[in-house]
């Protein structure tokens, strides 16, 4: 291959190419198209809100989101985009917020203090007080946090400077009358066996790529955030990268790929220490950039450069991160009257000992044709389930494993298997048993990153390659991806050159 790669000369030439369709990378692009920029979206991957399977339109993953005002990245991506009224009223609250289905207490965790308190009293009258002074101090934590992360902390610090600013940062949070310095603080102190703590600990598995022991600032954003009430979002995080894309278009930008077709992106061209372009599989077009911007997982990178380079020092650097369980999904579409009449929209089942081995995160909605299939029938409804599994499962194991999920809620939605209308697995959706990726691998982080949320940086050994994938901030879950996406797109406002952006 020639050092320096001269694209095709009826190629357009982009200001940023986003390679991957996770949703820090959309966050990235379209700020990046709002701002002016000529941007190219490449969906590296399964694109959408859901997709269809056997006639239904069902969902990737349960969807547990907090509002957006919540998380400061999101609120200021949303803003700059005009989204956040759009995306607040998409929002559907849970009813009862999150029910708690453990070996011996069920009990509905909600936003509202006297209903959860009522509670609390009701489940477990003898540590009622204590437990009552835990989430209070855990919703103090998570506000007393938000105030640091709105100052946009590069997390994770690349370079010295970085690791300046954010101790700067860190001193001057700690510095608040009455705060506490974020990533010290550990709620449930003195309570950490307590089965309602391990539950809470349990959720945070479903919420965030992370795996390992919760660090305190993750436990206090991702707990706090539960506390405030959960929602459901048409596609969960997918459909937010959805809205974001759409943003991208209404911006000028483009996108290559679309549901269900993916534009799989098959070689990054280098010149030196810079990429130059990127080819797509089954096309002789490149698509040239100034910079690209990376929005899958960091092994995806080391795929894309030359093989002579794959195993190089700097594309090592993914390997900090490795994966050997993941988060998958299972939906049933069910028969009228299946589902008992006690069970909340969104729930957490802890069979057994209440480990998180067979926690089992629950959510139903109303059932969905696909288009030109005709309508449900009234009543139906989708019960989608999400439990660990491990890495990298084929066909067979997987089966086996949602056998296990369904045979596992036999307590909980009894005779499930005689409601069946359709079992459909997310991963195997893609057809001819083949293996999706991930939808939510757990990463354990070696060694761990600052305040132990962090992954790896956003800027890359390729001096115009950024990152912009849940591998940068995996311990803050979708409040991680904004806050990634926001970085990124700021780091490429810096490579293009801030002056020179057009207007």
């Amino acid at each position: 291959m020639p050092r320096s790669f001269q694209p095709p000369a009826t190629q357009r030439v982009y200001d940023v190419c986003v390679v991957g369709s996770q949703l820090a990378g959309a966050v990235a692009g379209a700020l990046l198209a709002r701002r002016g920029w000529r941007v190219l979206q490449v969906d590296h991957g399964p694109a959408g809100a859901g997709y269809e399977d056997q006639g239904w339109l069902l969902p990737r993953a349960p969807s547990l989101l907090a509002a957006p005002r919540l998380w400061p990245a999101a609120e200021a991506v949303l803003r700059e985009l005009g989204l956040l009224a759009d995306v607040q009223r998409a929002l559907e609250p849970s009813t009862a917020d999150l029910q708690l289905l453990l070996p011996r207490a069920r009990l509905d965790l909600s936003r509202d203090a006297a209903r959860r308190a009522a509670e609390l009293r009701r489940e477990w009258p003898s540590d009622a007080a204590r437990l009552e002074a835990a989430l209070e101090e855990l919703s103090q934590l998570f506000d007393a946090a938000s105030p640091f992360l709105a100052g946009l902390p590069p997390l994770p610090p690349s370079g010295l400077r970085d690791r300046w600013a954010l101790a700067r940062q860190l001193r001057a949070a700690a510095a608040r009358p009455g705060a506490r310095p974020p990533g010290e603080a550990r709620p449930f102190s003195g309570l950490e066996s307590h089965p309602l703590a391990r539950a809470l600990a349990v959720a945070a598995r479903f919420l965030a790529p992370l795996d390992g022991e919760l660090a305190p600032l993750a436990a206090v954003r991702l707990q706090g955030a539960l506390l405030r009430g959960t929602h459901r979002l048409a596609g969960g995080w997918e459909g937010l990268a959805e809205r974001m894309r759409r943003r991208l278009v209404e911006a000028r930008g483009e996108i290559l790929g679309a549901e269900g077709s993916p534009a799989v992106a098959e070689s990054l061209h280098l010149d030196g220490r810079r990429a130059a372009a990127v080819r797509i599989a089954g096309s002789q077009d490149a698509y040239a950039a100034r910079v690209f911007v990376l929005a899958a997982d960091g092994a995806a990178l080391r795929r894309l450069l030359p093989e002579a380079q794959r195993d190089g020092k700097a594309a090592r650097a993914a390997d900090r991160l490795r994966s050997r369980r993941e988060v998958a999904a299972v939906n049933w579409v069910l028969q009228p009257g299946a589902l008992p009449p006690g069970l909340g929209d969104t729930a957490l089942a802890l069979p057994g000992d209440g480990g998180e081995d067979r926690a089992v995160l629950l959510q139903a909605s109303p059932a969905r044709r696909a288009p030109g299939k005709g309508e449900a029938p009234e009543g139906t409804s989708v019960l989608c389930a999400a439990a660990l599994l491990d890495g990298g499962a084929g066909e067979a194991a997987l089966r086996d494993w949602a056998g296990g999920v369904r045979a596992g809620l036999s307590d909980l939605v009894p005779f499930l298997d005689r409601h069946v209308i359709c079992e459909s697995l997310p991963l195997l959706a893609a057809g001819g048993g083949r293996r999706g990726p991930a939808w939510h691998p757990l990463f354990q982080v070696e060694p761990p990153g600052p305040l132990g949320i962090t992954g790896l940086p956003t800027r890359s050994p390729w001096k115009n390659v950024l990152l912009a994938s849940r591998q940068v901030v995996p311990g803050l879950g979708a409040e991680g991806e904004f806050h990634a996406g926001l970085q990124a797109a700021a780091a490429a406002d810096r490579l293009l050159g801030r002056k020179a952006r057009p207007g």
